[in-house]
């Protein structure tokens, strides 16, 4: 509060100090133009501080638009009828007689006054404009980091719900592979805790998680998986955002080549950055979906693409194609 009246009193002493200098070639005495200048501050302060202070925030601000002109339009009458009358007063207190000044004197102060009290008025509009923008955009960040928190933590109890149940179908079968499996799936649950905790991450990163992702599902589906895994990253300092494309590749493997149990599966997987431009491909085998998840999403694919709204707005393209026996998807982001 102090410091708000310290900056107040500052600005209309520069105004007063302008106004001095300004005038000061056409006045002979000094100490009157400065008695006058200060004597006619209430003129321009008053109705400043009752158009921004009052009317502003309780008519303009609350979308009342016509009954705000309306009020300033009554405010600058009265300044009108406030500045004749002061001025009378002036020259009443200084030699002691009425003075009338005339029309085209009286037209040209009042200008000036109705020019500096607009000009206040507008600052003090657009202060007020800039500080609410400002809050709804700090409102708007902490709304999407709370976003991102959420999915964020949804992500790793998703992850280790369906590779736990992959392990499960392995010790059901008494698979020699299912040691080697909890062993990899460690290895995957320290990336995650402790690689991935950070906002970007080098995209290198999120291929080496994919790789060891792969791993583990090829103990799972043995020979049976037909894979192939291609990338090239043409910068090194490419960043992104970690867990993105996991879910998808995660997908493939759930909803496509799990259920085309009994066959030959394939997945196929392609990765590209160029230019700050990754192009991101999955492809599966397709086999029937169960009744009881028809109509149904996962988690994941929801999450995946809540994340790209939030962290890439604008700068991303998600393709979807579904065929016979075959689904795949298609990203493209530009990451930066």
């Amino acid at each position: 509060m102090v410091k708000r009246i310290l900056f107040h009193l500052l600005l209309w002493s520069l105004y007063l100090l302008i106004e001095f200098v300004v005038n000061l070639p056409h006045y002979h005495d000094s100490r009157e133009l400065f008695v006058m200048n200060l004597f006619f501050l209430p003129v321009i302060a008053l109705p400043f501080y009752f158009i921004s202070y009052l009317l502003v925030p309780r008519l303009l601000w609350k979308g009342k638009k016509r009954a705000f002109w309306m009020a300033c339009i009554v405010v600058l009458l009265v300044v009108l009828v406030l500045r004749i009358q002061w001025s009378q007063w002036y020259w009443w207190f200084e030699s002691g007689e009425m003075l009338h000044l005339p029309a085209s004197k009286t037209t040209k102060n009042l200008f000036r006054d109705y020019a500096v009290i607009a000009l206040g008025v507008c600052l003090k509009i657009i202060w007020d404009w800039d500080k609410k923008d400002r809050l709804a955009t700090r409102l708007h960040l902490e709304k999407r980091d709370a976003e991102l928190q959420f999915l964020q933590a949804q992500i790793h109890p998703h992850f280790l719900f369906n590779t736990l149940n992959n392990l499960y179908g392995l010790a059901l079968k008494n698979s020699p592979q299912t040691p080697e499996s909890i062993l990899k799936l460690s290895g995957l649950l320290d990336f995650i805790l402790y690689e991935c905790n950070a906002a970007y991450i080098p995209v290198q990163k999120e291929i080496d998680l994919i790789a060891h992702y792969i791993e583990l599902e090829r103990l799972r589906f043995g020979k049976q998986l037909a894979l192939n895994f291609e990338h090239e990253i043409g910068q090194d300092e490419a960043m992104i955002a970690p867990l993105l494309l996991l879910p998808f590749v995660e997908n493939a493997f759930k909803h496509g080549a799990s259920r085309t149990s009994g066959q030959k599966v394939y997945v196929s997987i392609s990765l590209t950055v160029r230019s700050n431009l990754l192009a991101f491909q999955v492809e599966n085998s397709k086999g029937k979906k169960p009744e009881s998840e028809n109509g149904n999403r996962g988690i994941g694919l929801r999450n995946v693409e809540k994340r790209l709204e939030l962290l890439y707005p604008g700068r991303h393209k998600l393709q979807k194609t579904e065929a016979e026996g075959k689904y795949s998807i298609a990203l493209e982001l530009q990451l930066s």
